[in-house]
């Protein structure tokens, strides 16, 4: 798209050039993050899965089989699926693949230790990021543009347009669609990232042997399939997640700048001129948002991934929502908040270096 205003000489829809700046500022955002957070994103794993699995099949009591359907252990929260046949082939031909003896608790472990699946992400989550940026500016850029015709059509008189307006003066649903494309997009990208990462914060497994583990399971020929386990529940955290992300955060860079400037027309009260504390606030302010929001989907993706862990039977979608289910049946809602103030922690300062990175560098560089 290369349709320009009439009147103003510039255009808003994405390049070549703005994608490079897109996809340079989010890769640094993203490498920046991951270092940050690594370790509190490992302990809210481990939280989430303490004492909820993997279990071995082998061993699962009677009071909580039914074969020929749904096996529900509700001691564990272990939804599996299995017929008769299969189900004595798994108990005895199968040794269990898991020994949860071998889980170290979260209060034990070493500040390295809470670094056990930080390569997976190290080495694509910068990529990852900086295609989910260069998505969500692209994006930006064509419904301002979109915005400013309606406006034109509408009769506003526009002055002084500059090509980065779009960062802060597009409507607010604008930055809520783009970011949910974004993030929907790459949750395809991001899901097999985020499997293997849990079974190595869970196991303090290698980014190899956990990446062989998830290949190993499942009956499918399409191996592929099994780093989307619960997909969509991966893809609600990610897509919605992100969208309320985003939004809360320009959200609130736009009110502290007005909250500044009485007059609010001027060009001083743009967001562009907050200062690098203020978009940190903003931007950890956006993030444990998001968390708060997301965290019981969160639990649910994290208990999904630890049950893959020690079943052939791979857990689905509609899985994690009778998980779910069964979880606020036996212990109450509580139990789809546990870990959550470690999630929320974490998100703060993670979400402060994430953002006002981004924005500096696209500043920078534009």
């Amino acid at each position: 798209m290369s349709a320009r205003m009439e009147g103003d000489d510039h255009s808003y829809s994405y390049s070549a050039t703005t994608i490079r700046n897109g996809l340079i500022s989010g890769y640094t955002a993203g490498i920046c993050g991951i270092v940050i957070g690594h370790p509190l994103d490992s302990l809210k794993v481990l939280l989430q899965t303490a004492n909820a699995g993997p279990t071995n099949p082998s061993s699962a009591s009677g009071s909580g089989v039914r074969v020929g359907a749904k096996v529900v252990n509700s001691s564990n929260f272990v939804i599996s699926r299995a017929s008769s046949t299969a189900a004595a082939a798994a108990v005895s031909t199968r040794p269990s693949s898991v020994q949860t003896s071998n889980i170290i608790p979260a209060g034990k472990r070493s500040l390295t230790s809470l670094y056990a699946g930080v390569t997976g992400p190290l080495l694509t989550v910068g990529l990852i990021q900086s295609i989910n940026f260069a998505v969500y500016d692209s994006v930006r850029r064509v419904l301002y543009e979109r915005q400013l015709r309606r406006e034109n059509d509408s009769g506003v008189v526009l002055v002084n347009c500059l090509p980065d307006d779009y960062l802060h003066y597009d409507d607010l649903q604008n930055v809520a669609v783009a970011s949910f494309i974004s993030g929907g997009a790459t949750s395809f990208l991001t899901s097999p990232v985020t499997m293997v990462k849990t079974k190595q914060q869970i196991m303090q497994w290698s980014f190899r042997k956990a990446i062989q583990d998830t290949w190993s399971r499942g009956n499918s020929k399409l191996k592929l399939q099994n780093f989307y386990t619960g997909f969509g529940i991966h893809f609600c955290c990610d897509a919605f997640g992100r969208s309320l992300y985003m939004f809360t955060y320009e959200y609130l860079k736009r009110s502290m700048s007005e909250r500044q400037h009485v007059d609010v027309d001027s060009n001083s009260a743009s967001p562009a001129n907050l200062s690098i504390p203020q978009r940190m606030i903003c931007a950890a302010s956006a993030g444990m948002t998001c968390w708060a929001f997301i965290y019981p989907a969160d639990v649910i993706r994290s208990r999904l991934y630890s049950q893959s862990l020690n079943s052939q039977s791979l857990p689905t979608t509609m899985d994690g929502i009778r998980l779910a289910q069964q979880m606020v049946r036996e212990t109450g809602y509580q139990s789809l908040y546990r870990g959550m103030p470690i999630s929320v922690a974490r998100a703060g300062p993670v979400a402060a270096a994430i953002l006002p990175v981004y924005d500096y560098m696209l500043d920078m560089i534009s």
